[in-house]
């Protein structure tokens, strides 16, 4: 099995994919929107933090840090990567992928659709 396959079943079964457009506000005018901007993130969370490790070696790309946990829970850690960079693991997964296939093909198309 390849690290990519296994990186994908990983992130069906782990990771979450965030795309989705947002209203924004100045800081002056903290009620009225005047523009919207994308969230685009892709991010995995587990307690091993050896499998954040890779996933991060792996891709290249985002972060990996440890998750901020209610006392008396086990330690976490999460890989995050946003825009860009969500968009090359993106394609790195995108073949392999079962069930979070359809969310990332939405990222993919959305810089296609820019020219991007």
């Amino acid at each position: 099995m390849s690290d990519l396959s296994y990186l994908a079943g990983l992130f069906d079964g782990e990771g979450s994919v965030r795309y989705k457009c947002m209203p924004r506000t100045r800081h002056d005018r903290p009620k009225k929107p005047i523009y919207n901007t994308w969230e685009i993130r892709l991010e995995i969370a587990m307690t091993d933090k050896k499998i954040i490790d890779w996933v991060h070696k792996l891709v290249g790309v985002g972060t990996a840090n440890p998750r901020k946990v209610k006392k008396g829970m086990k330690p976490q850690w999460r890989w995050i990567c946003r825009y860009r960079d969500a968009l090359r693991v993106c394609k790195l997964l995108s073949p392999y992928l079962k069930i979070k296939n359809g969310e990332v093909e939405k990222i993919i198309n959305h810089y296609k659709r820019r020219g991007k």
